[in-house]
Order: C-alpha cells, then structure tokens, then sequence
C-alpha cells in the first residue's frame, strides 16, 4: 500500500529518489529531538520537502506551514531535481521573509 504524505495529504510519488524533494522519507510524529521514539505509532511517511519544513516542530504547525507555501507558490516543482549546482533556496520556508 502507498500512502499520501500526511503533511501535505498530496500523493507521493515512490519511484523517486534522494535528493528529489518529493521523494519518500519516514517521519516520526512526535520528533525523537522532543521525545519521539522510532515506532510505528510514531511515524508517518512523508515528502522529503515536508519533512524538511516540519523538522522539530509539530505535526499541526508543519501542516499550516506547508499548505501555506504550497498556496503562495514556494514548494519546488515537481518536474525538477536539485542537483549541486541548483540548490534549495529554504531560507524563508522555516517563517521568515512572510
């Protein structure tokens, strides 16, 4: 079974890979850096550009934050892959620069 991101809720895509920012990861709900443990219970499967925006924060601040970029237009596409020479301009996804 392949599930939708549960960031996002938006379908992902299992046959790409690292360092597509929509490629699959596993994230732990409640982060092991505030007292997650690596359970089942405890994880989710996610884009990579999800998890990277949730890092340590909550689930729910994660979604509102993601849903936020996605509605004014600062997710990457979908149709490229950051390669070395193309980095992922973050700078203001983690609530600056609003």
């Amino acid at each position: 079974m392949q599930a939708d991101c549960y960031i996002c809720f938006r379908p992902i895509d299992y046959t790409l890979r690292s360092p597509n920012p929509y490629s699959f990861v596993i994230d732990e709900t409640i982060p092991l850096a505030r007292g997650g443990t690596l359970t089942h219970d405890n994880s989710g499967p996610a884009h990579r550009w999800c998890n990277a925006i949730k890092g340590t924060h909550s689930l729910a601040w994660a979604r509102d934050r993601v849903a936020w970029l996605i509605a004014h237009g600062q997710a990457p596409q979908h149709d490229t892959t950051p390669s070395a020479s193309t980095p992922i301009r973050c700078s203001n996804w983690f609530g600056g620069g609003e």
